[in-house]
């Protein structure tokens, strides 16, 4: 069942979905979703849109969204994607809003909504950089999944272990000075026991395990990440921008692992295990660096380790007192299994964390090109882009001829006032991901 929170700008994330009984997707075939189909919330998160990408899975949409099926020989559905998540389209969403305890839109009144209708060359340039941005976001999908089959060869889960079970022995020896119970989970030592093999502990893995520093907005200043900025996979979203640190050894590297130290709900102290896919901005208060050496073994093998059942009960054991913290010196003793790898498997274990990156790369770039798409709606809305304009690059694009592209993509900014910025920091960059075939790169 697809839900709002599925939505992954431009498409839909499939991967955490719950199932329906096959007989209630049969009572409701209208509503199962087709490659292309536009997807819109109609309540909760009123102004959120999603593009059904090829080849789903079988899937139905749940009753706050509304399925639209565009007849292309009138419009681009990738187009009007971009103007239903552009502020202006959010905005007319938003006016057929009814209802007080339960608002939303009706789908008498979603079908009076009043769309804009550019030259088919116009909504063809739009609509393309909306499907780059689903190519590239599938790429980083299809990378990190890769990822993690190589990695799952060689972890094991914990099946059969008693994760119920509140008491267990202690030798002398294994005593910190931390005499709470929490602190030695009988799961994590019964899985070990019944492992066997090779163990070393993350300090050992690591060349830093240090939390951030929190440091007051400053315009010209560094960027920082905050909890907010951790996403599943990667770092995402608006960084602030804050005073520089004195302490410049905090800045994020490529391939660091970022882990939530503090939070009112424990839970999600290490639910998320992100991956740098940045190197320079700063980490807040309440966000844990974890440095691997590389050399000794692949960051994206500690990711996946640490996002089992097993990794996450021990990230939770380390957590101290009444407000959930969790401090570097208690992560640090982290015990992880090392797995015998094969000489000839070696050079792929370790080129995962390269992948990894890319996949990173892919769903920055997939961002931008989103944000793209929006913003050239409010252009051409706007007068400050023209129908001849779009179309006009869209024609040099199909002989081979990104110069008027460039022009206008060069022309966009980040943001209005004092502080303006090109939207697009690498041009040349964004072309070379869009350049390279699929899959090429990812062997």
């Amino acid at each position: 069942m697809v839900t709002i929170a599925s939505f992954s700008d431009p498409g839909i994330d499939f991967s955490s979905l719950e199932g329906i009984d096959p007989a209630q997707h049969a009572d409701f075939r209208a509503s199962e979703l087709q490659a292309g189909d536009l997807v819109v919330a109609m309540g909760g998160y009123v102004g959120r849109a999603a593009i059904c990408p090829p080849h789903p899975p079988t899937a139905n949409i749940g009753r706050h969204s509304a399925r639209v099926v565009v007849d292309p020989s009138k419009a681009d559905a990738y187009f009007l994607w971009a103007f239903l998540t552009s502020p202006i389209g959010e905005l007319q969403l938003r006016r057929q809003v009814t209802g007080s305890v339960q608002a939303g839109v009706n789908l008498e009144d979603l079908r009076v909504i009043e769309l804009p209708s550019p030259s088919s060359l116009a909504q063809r340039y739009i609509g393309d950089k909306v499907r780059q941005a689903e190519r590239l976001r599938e790429r980083a999908w299809r990378l990190e999944k890769d990822v993690a089959a190589i990695h799952a060869k060689h972890i094991v889960l914990p099946d059969g272990i008693d994760f119920a079970k509140r008491t267990r022995r202690l030798a002398f020896r294994s005593l910190t000075e931390r005499l709470d119970a929490h602190f030695y989970p009988s799961a994590v030592e019964q899985y070990f026991r019944e492992l066997g093999g090779t163990t070393r502990s993350l300090d050992d893995l690591s060349t830093v395990v240090i939390n951030g520093q929190s440091q007051p907005e400053s315009e010209g200043g560094v960027l920082q990440a905050t909890v907010a900025n951790l996403g599943r996979s990667f770092v995402e979203g608006a960084l602030r921008t804050v005073k520089r640190p004195t302490d410049g050894a905090r800045a994020l590297a490529l391939h660091d692992l970022l882990l939530c130290n503090a939070a009112h709900n424990k839970s999600y102290i290490g639910r998320d295990v992100t991956y740098s896919q940045l190197e320079g901005p700063y980490p807040s208060t309440e966000v844990m660096i974890v440095r691997l050496d590389r050399e000794q073994v692949p960051a994206s093998f500690i990711r996946q380790y640490l996002k089992t059942q097993i990794g996450y009960l021990q990230i939770q054991s380390t957590i101290r007192g009444i407000t959930a913290h969790s401090y570097p010196g208690d992560v640090k003793g982290i015990e992880i299994p090392i797995p015998s790898v094969p000489d000839t498997e070696r050079e792929a274990w370790f080129a995962t964390d390269d992948k990894m990156l890319i996949a990173g790369r892919c769903a920055d770039a997939a961002k931008v090109l989103t944000i793209i798409a929006t913003l050239l709606v409010e252009q051409l809305i706007g007068g400050h882009l023209t129908e001849a304009d779009l179309a006009d690059a869209q024609k040099a694009l199909e002989t081979g001829d990104r110069s008027a592209d460039q022009t206008i993509l060069q022309s966009l900014q980040r943001n209005d006032g004092l502080n303006v910025k090109p939207l697009i920091a690498d041009l040349d960059g964004l072309y070379a991901l869009l350049d390279e075939p699929d899959g090429e790169k990812d062997r």
